[in-house]
């Protein structure tokens, strides 16, 4: 979940903007809002227009506006892959009355403002998962092959969250064989010193078909006992390794 913006108090009131960039982030969101919240974004409605209509009737046009509605309803729907979220109007709006039911649909990549009169710390936690992956993965697993590498967290409820690609060389960069491979390894290295969080995570699995994966166990072991990077250090029997028949998934 990307947070554009956070105002809110502890134990009190606020307000957060969201944009869900994938379908966890929404089952996130509609775990996050509740009956009694408001939530504002941008939707369409049909309205009437001037335009007659043979018969004596209007027109309708599709109208794009900015509602905030009073949350009565939330529903999920995981294969459209939308956040329906049904209310009373509370925003003045020349198309649509205060009082009138409109439901929002969220869906990804749409930016939206949810609002608490009390952000408890259950709110929070659910907030914290959403923004924060490692906070609630329980697995890292380091999927690569040469001039590929993939660092997936996995948690309790959320999957493939996070993922670190390197280009395959081609070409020139062939010639430079070591070079390039000390390079990928040293990028996939970052990657994980970034992203694997030993206080949360319990175990790391580095996972590649033939000899990938020895090779850069023994890069990171190496440049954990140089630099020193201690949560590797301390952490070493926590990391296994696994063979895969591809470093795709």
């Amino acid at each position: 979940m990307k947070i554009v913006r956070r105002d809110f108090v502890r134990d009190g009131p606020g307000s957060v903007k969201m944009v869900a960039e994938d379908s966890d982030d929404l089952w996130y969101a509609y775990n996050l809002v509740s009956t009694g919240d408001s939530v504002m974004a941008v939707t369409f409605r049909y309205t009437l227009s001037f335009h007659h209509v043979p018969g004596g009737g209007r027109d309708s046009e599709r109208v794009r506006l900015k509602l905030e509605v009073h949350v009565e309803e939330v529903d999920y729907d995981k294969d459209a892959s939308v956040l329906r979220i049904r209310g009373k109007n509370i925003l003045e709006n020349e198309h649509v009355k205060i009082g009138a039911f409109h439901t929002l649909e969220i869906d990804l990549k749409r930016p939206f403002v949810l609002r608490k009169a009390f952000w408890d710390s259950l709110a929070l936690d659910t907030l914290k998962q959403a923004s924060d992956p490692a906070a609630s993965s329980d697995l890292a697993v380091v999927l690569m092959q040469e001039g590929l590498g993939q660092i997936f967290l996995v948690g309790r409820s959320s999957r493939a969250r996070i993922e670190t690609s390197i280009p395959r060389k081609h070409g020139p960069a062939i010639a430079g064989y070591e070079s390039a491979l000390k390079k990928f390894f040293e990028n996939v290295l970052q990657a994980f010193v970034k992203h694997v969080d030993f206080s949360v995570v319990r175990c790391a699995v580095i996972a590649s078909p033939g000899f990938t994966k020895d090779q850069f166990h023994r890069h990171l072991l190496l440049e954990a006992e140089r630099r020193p990077l201690r949560a590797i250090i301390e952490n070493k029997s926590r990391i296994i390794l696994v063979h895969t028949n591809s470093g795709y998934r």
